[in-house]
């Protein structure tokens, strides 16, 4: 397998795969940045749409996201969102690759305490409720 350590490409694509745990520990081999360990869950929204919620480990605990992909752009200008759909915190701030680069340190400037609080007590109830098998 060639590797090509070229960091600038990751600023401009994300490529999304299910690949064997063979290419994983190679690929491992040659990593520039933290690994982002996290919980994905799906859930339906309306009218056909789904929220990918991302629930984040280690130097990240306590950071849920939740990503929406619409179809259209009408269809993203007239959603409604549910109240418990919290505020945008802005793609580019909270990027995989920037993700990838934080120290816990620089997570808790980007993100205000009480989000990472309350992201906290809404984790535990998810655990409590055995909703999410896979949360650690």
């Amino acid at each position: 397998m060639q590797y090509a350590n070229d960091y600038n490409i990751g600023k401009k694509y994300e490529i999304e795969s299910n690949i064997e745990k063979q290419v994983y520990e190679e690929l491992l081999k040659n990593k520039i940045s933290n690994i982002i360990e996290k919980t994905r869950i799906v859930s339906p929204i309306d009218n056909k749409l789904k929220a990918e919620i991302d629930i984040y480990y280690k130097n990240l605990e306590g950071l849920l996201t939740l990503e929406m992909e619409f179809p259209n752009e009408d269809k993203a200008k007239t959603f409604i969102k549910p109240n418990w759909i919290g505020e945008e915190l802005g793609y580019k701030e909270l990027s995989n690759r920037k993700l990838a680069e934080m120290t816990r340190e620089k997570f808790e400037t980007k993100v205000r305490k009480e989000f990472i609080g309350n992201n906290k007590k809404i984790i535990n109830e998810l655990r409590l409720k055995k909703e999410l098998k896979n949360i650690k």
